[in-house]
Protein backbone atom coordinates (compact mmCIF):
# COMPACT_ATOMS: atom_id res chain seq x y z
CA UNK A 1 0.00 0.00 0.00
CA UNK A 2 2.82 2.32 0.90
CA UNK A 3 4.24 1.75 -2.40
CA UNK A 4 1.61 2.20 -4.44
CA UNK A 5 1.25 5.45 -2.34
CA UNK A 6 4.44 6.39 -3.34
CA UNK A 7 4.29 6.20 -7.10
CA UNK A 8 0.96 7.64 -7.08
CA UNK A 9 2.42 10.73 -5.96
CA UNK A 10 5.18 10.76 -8.22
CA UNK A 11 2.82 10.42 -10.64
CA UNK A 12 0.67 13.73 -9.30
CA UNK A 13 4.11 15.66 -9.39
CA UNK A 14 5.09 14.83 -12.60
CA UNK A 15 1.08 16.13 -14.15
CA UNK A 16 1.38 19.05 -12.10
CA UNK A 17 5.31 19.96 -13.24
CA UNK A 18 3.60 20.15 -16.68
CA UNK A 19 1.33 22.46 -18.01
CA UNK A 20 0.00 23.85 -21.66
CA UNK A 21 -1.79 26.92 -22.50
CA UNK A 22 -5.43 26.30 -22.08
CA UNK A 23 -7.30 24.70 -24.84
CA UNK A 24 -4.15 24.62 -27.22
CA UNK A 25 -3.35 22.14 -29.48
CA UNK A 26 -0.33 21.91 -31.95
CA UNK A 27 -2.05 19.51 -34.81
CA UNK A 28 -5.31 21.76 -34.44
CA UNK A 29 -4.26 25.43 -33.66
CA UNK A 30 -1.70 25.80 -36.23
CA UNK A 31 -1.21 26.03 -39.94
CA UNK A 32 -1.07 23.07 -42.44
CA UNK A 33 1.71 25.04 -44.08
CA UNK A 34 5.01 26.35 -43.53
CA UNK A 35 7.36 29.45 -43.45
CA UNK A 36 10.13 28.84 -45.63
CA UNK A 37 13.66 31.08 -45.48
CA UNK A 38 15.07 33.36 -48.73
CA UNK A 39 18.38 31.21 -47.64
CA UNK A 40 19.13 27.81 -48.42
CA UNK A 41 20.31 26.53 -45.16
CA UNK A 42 21.80 23.04 -44.03
CA UNK A 43 23.84 21.69 -41.10
CA UNK A 44 26.89 19.14 -41.72
CA UNK A 45 27.58 15.72 -39.76
CA UNK A 46 29.89 18.19 -37.76
CA UNK A 47 27.19 20.56 -36.74
CA UNK A 48 28.02 23.19 -38.93
CA UNK A 49 26.00 25.36 -40.49
CA UNK A 50 25.67 26.10 -44.25
CA UNK A 51 24.13 28.93 -46.18
CA UNK A 52 24.14 29.83 -49.62
CA UNK A 53 21.95 30.78 -52.28
CA UNK A 54 18.88 28.74 -53.34
CA UNK A 55 18.72 27.56 -57.07
CA UNK A 56 15.21 28.31 -57.38
CA UNK A 57 13.23 31.01 -55.05
CA UNK A 58 10.82 30.08 -52.46
CA UNK A 59 7.11 31.98 -52.77
CA UNK A 60 6.53 31.90 -48.93
CA UNK A 61 9.46 33.06 -46.92
CA UNK A 62 10.34 35.94 -44.57
CA UNK A 63 6.86 34.78 -42.28
CA UNK A 64 7.90 33.62 -38.92
CA UNK A 65 6.59 36.62 -37.41
CA UNK A 66 3.50 36.53 -39.29
CA UNK A 67 2.68 32.83 -39.06
CA UNK A 68 3.53 33.21 -35.19
CA UNK A 69 1.47 35.95 -34.50
CA UNK A 70 -1.06 34.65 -36.82
CA UNK A 71 -1.70 31.44 -34.81
CA UNK A 72 -2.03 33.80 -31.22
CA UNK A 73 -4.13 35.77 -32.73
CA UNK A 74 -6.75 33.18 -34.33
CA UNK A 75 -6.58 31.33 -31.41
CA UNK A 76 -7.40 34.45 -28.79
CA UNK A 77 -9.79 36.58 -31.36
CA UNK A 78 -11.47 33.63 -33.68
CA UNK A 79 -14.01 30.98 -33.71
CA UNK A 80 -14.17 28.06 -35.66
CA UNK A 81 -18.06 27.28 -36.23
CA UNK A 82 -17.78 23.38 -38.66
CA UNK A 83 -21.60 23.34 -38.63
CA UNK A 84 -22.39 26.89 -39.91
CA UNK A 85 -22.61 27.11 -43.83
CA UNK A 86 -19.49 28.38 -45.80
CA UNK A 87 -19.09 31.40 -47.38
CA UNK A 88 -17.43 32.74 -50.26
CA UNK A 89 -13.75 33.28 -51.02
CA UNK A 90 -14.00 36.98 -50.46
CA UNK A 91 -15.93 36.63 -47.03
CA UNK A 92 -13.10 34.57 -45.88
CA UNK A 93 -10.77 36.85 -47.01
CA UNK A 94 -12.05 39.93 -45.24
CA UNK A 95 -12.38 37.64 -41.76
CA UNK A 96 -9.09 36.56 -41.59
CA UNK A 97 -8.22 40.37 -42.30
CA UNK A 98 -10.02 41.35 -39.45
CA UNK A 99 -8.57 38.87 -37.32
CA UNK A 100 -4.59 39.80 -38.28
CA UNK A 101 -5.78 43.38 -37.59
CA UNK A 102 -6.35 42.52 -34.18
CA UNK A 103 -2.82 43.52 -31.95
CA UNK A 104 -2.10 40.18 -29.87
CA UNK A 105 -1.26 42.29 -26.79
CA UNK A 106 -5.37 43.95 -26.62
CA UNK A 107 -8.20 42.32 -25.34
CA UNK A 108 -9.91 41.94 -28.36
CA UNK A 109 -13.28 42.74 -29.70
CA UNK A 110 -16.18 41.50 -27.17
CA UNK A 111 -17.46 38.92 -30.02
CA UNK A 112 -14.95 36.16 -31.33
CA UNK A 113 -14.54 36.47 -35.21
CA UNK A 114 -16.70 33.17 -36.52
CA UNK A 115 -14.92 31.57 -38.96
CA UNK A 116 -17.98 29.22 -40.50
CA UNK A 117 -17.42 25.91 -42.39
CA UNK A 118 -14.09 24.68 -40.50
CA UNK A 119 -13.47 22.28 -37.37
CA UNK A 120 -10.32 24.61 -36.93
CA UNK A 121 -7.31 26.68 -38.26
CA UNK A 122 -5.38 23.43 -39.45
CA UNK A 123 -8.84 22.33 -41.34
CA UNK A 124 -9.39 25.75 -42.73
CA UNK A 125 -5.36 26.34 -43.93
CA UNK A 126 -5.72 23.16 -45.71
CA UNK A 127 -8.43 24.31 -47.88
CA UNK A 128 -7.23 28.22 -47.94
CA UNK A 129 -3.59 28.37 -48.07
CA UNK A 130 -3.02 30.41 -50.74
CA UNK A 131 -5.61 33.00 -49.66
CA UNK A 132 -4.55 32.92 -45.82
CA UNK A 133 -0.52 33.13 -47.24
CA UNK A 134 -2.52 36.42 -49.29
CA UNK A 135 -4.33 37.95 -46.39
CA UNK A 136 -2.39 36.84 -43.37
CA UNK A 137 -0.21 40.67 -43.71
CA UNK A 138 3.19 41.26 -45.21
CA UNK A 139 6.29 40.23 -44.24
CA UNK A 140 8.18 43.63 -44.78
CA UNK A 141 7.04 45.47 -41.92
CA UNK A 142 8.26 42.75 -39.49
CA UNK A 143 11.94 43.68 -40.35
CA UNK A 144 11.57 47.16 -39.11
CA UNK A 145 9.85 46.59 -35.89
CA UNK A 146 11.41 48.80 -33.25
CA UNK A 147 12.28 45.93 -30.78
CA UNK A 148 14.53 43.82 -33.47
CA UNK A 149 17.63 45.78 -33.02
CA UNK A 150 17.86 44.09 -29.45
CA UNK A 151 18.78 40.67 -31.88
CA UNK A 152 22.19 42.06 -31.94
CA UNK A 153 22.85 43.51 -28.35
CA UNK A 154 24.28 41.48 -25.71
CA UNK A 155 22.11 40.24 -23.01
CA UNK A 156 21.82 40.45 -19.32
CA UNK A 157 21.58 37.04 -17.49
CA UNK A 158 18.81 38.48 -15.26
CA UNK A 159 17.07 39.25 -18.20
CA UNK A 160 16.98 35.53 -19.39
CA UNK A 161 16.11 34.50 -16.39
CA UNK A 162 13.46 37.09 -15.85
CA UNK A 163 12.17 35.81 -19.63
CA UNK A 164 11.57 32.06 -18.35
CA UNK A 165 9.82 33.13 -15.10
CA UNK A 166 7.33 35.19 -17.25
CA UNK A 167 6.98 32.25 -20.08
CA UNK A 168 6.40 29.81 -17.31
CA UNK A 169 3.98 32.13 -15.61
CA UNK A 170 1.78 32.83 -18.59
CA UNK A 171 1.55 29.08 -19.55
CA UNK A 172 0.25 28.83 -15.84
CA UNK A 173 -2.31 31.34 -16.79
CA UNK A 174 -3.12 29.42 -19.73
CA UNK A 175 -1.58 32.17 -21.92
CA UNK A 176 0.35 31.45 -25.47
CA UNK A 177 3.30 33.53 -25.96
CA UNK A 178 5.84 34.62 -29.09
CA UNK A 179 9.39 34.63 -27.91
CA UNK A 180 12.16 35.94 -30.38
CA UNK A 181 14.86 33.85 -30.57
CA UNK A 182 18.58 35.05 -31.63
CA UNK A 183 21.93 34.04 -32.06
CA UNK A 184 23.58 36.76 -34.14
CA UNK A 185 24.39 37.09 -36.95
CA UNK A 186 23.36 33.78 -38.46
CA UNK A 187 20.17 33.13 -36.78
CA UNK A 188 16.95 35.11 -35.89
CA UNK A 189 13.67 33.21 -35.64
CA UNK A 190 10.14 33.67 -34.02
CA UNK A 191 8.18 30.54 -32.30
CA UNK A 192 5.05 30.22 -29.88
CA UNK A 193 5.63 28.76 -26.40
CA UNK A 194 2.52 26.72 -25.71
CA UNK A 195 3.51 24.46 -22.87
CA UNK A 196 6.05 24.16 -20.17
CA UNK A 197 7.44 21.38 -17.87
CA UNK A 198 9.33 22.08 -14.94
CA UNK A 199 12.36 20.08 -13.91
CA UNK A 200 15.02 19.96 -11.33
CA UNK A 201 17.32 22.53 -10.23
CA UNK A 202 15.03 25.34 -11.80
CA UNK A 203 15.72 24.06 -15.41
CA UNK A 204 12.55 24.29 -17.24
CA UNK A 205 11.68 22.80 -20.84
CA UNK A 206 9.05 24.95 -23.29
CA UNK A 207 7.56 23.64 -26.01
CA UNK A 208 7.01 25.71 -28.69
CA UNK A 209 5.16 26.26 -32.24
CA UNK A 210 7.87 26.59 -35.01
CA UNK A 211 6.63 27.99 -37.92
CA UNK A 212 9.53 25.93 -40.44
CA UNK A 213 8.06 22.88 -39.22
CA UNK A 214 4.05 22.88 -39.58
CA UNK A 215 2.91 20.02 -37.22
CA UNK A 216 5.70 19.11 -35.46
CA UNK A 217 6.67 20.66 -31.87
CA UNK A 218 9.82 21.82 -30.67
CA UNK A 219 11.77 22.58 -27.47
CA UNK A 220 13.56 25.28 -25.97
CA UNK A 221 15.55 24.45 -22.70
CA UNK A 222 16.03 26.85 -19.96
CA UNK A 223 19.50 25.56 -18.01
CA UNK A 224 18.62 27.37 -14.60
CA UNK A 225 22.35 27.85 -13.20
CA UNK A 226 23.75 29.65 -16.50
CA UNK A 227 20.49 31.74 -16.98
CA UNK A 228 20.24 30.66 -20.36
CA UNK A 229 17.94 28.92 -22.97
CA UNK A 230 19.17 26.31 -25.82
CA UNK A 231 17.24 25.54 -28.92
CA UNK A 232 16.73 22.51 -30.47
CA UNK A 233 18.57 21.17 -33.84
CA UNK A 234 17.15 22.23 -36.59
CA UNK A 235 17.52 22.44 -40.36
CA UNK A 236 17.91 26.06 -40.22
CA UNK A 237 20.10 25.85 -37.14
CA UNK A 238 22.67 23.34 -35.76
CA UNK A 239 21.28 23.84 -32.09
CA UNK A 240 22.59 25.60 -28.63
CA UNK A 241 22.42 28.43 -27.24
CA UNK A 242 20.21 31.79 -28.15
CA UNK A 243 18.86 34.30 -26.56
CA UNK A 244 15.30 35.03 -25.81
CA UNK A 245 13.15 38.37 -26.44
CA UNK A 246 9.22 38.59 -25.92
CA UNK A 247 7.39 39.92 -28.32
CA UNK A 248 3.83 41.01 -29.52
CA UNK A 249 3.35 41.89 -25.74
CA UNK A 250 3.25 45.78 -26.68
CA UNK A 251 3.65 48.30 -29.66
CA UNK A 252 7.57 48.59 -28.88
CA UNK A 253 7.88 44.68 -28.45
Amino acid sequence: MKQRLCILFLVLCAVASARAATDFNLHRDTFAFSNDTLWQYGVDEQGVLHISHRDKPVEFAHRCFVLSRAVIQFHQFARFEPKQSRVSREEYGRRIKAVCRIPVWSKGPKEKIVIPGYVDLHDFSVAYEGLLKDDLGNWLPSYFRLGNWRMCMGHLRAGQAAAARWLAESIDRGQLRAIYLARFPHMNHVVVVYAVRREAQGNMTFTVYDPNYPNESAWVFYRASERSFEYEPRWYFPGGRVNVMRVFISPLH
